[in-house]
């Protein structure tokens, strides 16, 4: 399937989205696949789970969902500490989705969820290493 920039809108996940969440999570995270729906239920319940403060969801104009981002708020990174930092905890779009901008449009609705949180930097990591967001810009009416 082949989308268009404006056939794709980023929005908050809500439970009808659970299901999809679900899978995507689990062909991300196939090892403790089984935890996927309790964590699922958990967070659309008010319940956080490993830190995650929010999901965001690729949505085609059809209603499916492409695509996903789990986000956080942490100031324990290396480079970082003490420092409210955004933070990408999983990205995954569907694999015959893929190259087509959607997690570029997930990453860039993260960082404007990171600076509605009042984050002061942005970050997430590949291959076992922190990688940091030295592109991030913070509204300067946050900074004080």
């Amino acid at each position: 399937m082949k989308l268009d920039g404006p056939d794709v809108v980023i929005r908050a996940a809500t439970p009808a989205d659970a299901a999809a969440w679900e899978s995507m999570r689990r062909e991300l995270w196939p090892d403790g696949a089984e935890d996927h729906g309790p964590e699922i239920a958990a967070f659309f319940g008010g319940q956080v789970f490993n830190d995650l403060c929010a999901v965001l969801v690729a949505e085609s104009r059809s209603g499916d969902i492409l695509g996903f981002a789990e986000l956080l708020v942490r100031n324990d990174l290396p480079e970082l500490e003490g420092k409210k930092t955004g933070y990408v905890e999983g990205l995954f779009v569907s694999p015959e989705l893929r190259h087509q901008g959607i997690a570029r449009k997930l990453l860039r609705a993260s960082r404007d969820w990171a600076r509605q949180q009042g984050c002061i930097a942005f970050a997430s990591d590949r291959a076992d290493r922190i990688v940091i967001d030295r592109g991030f810009r913070i509204d300067p009416r946050l900074a004080r």
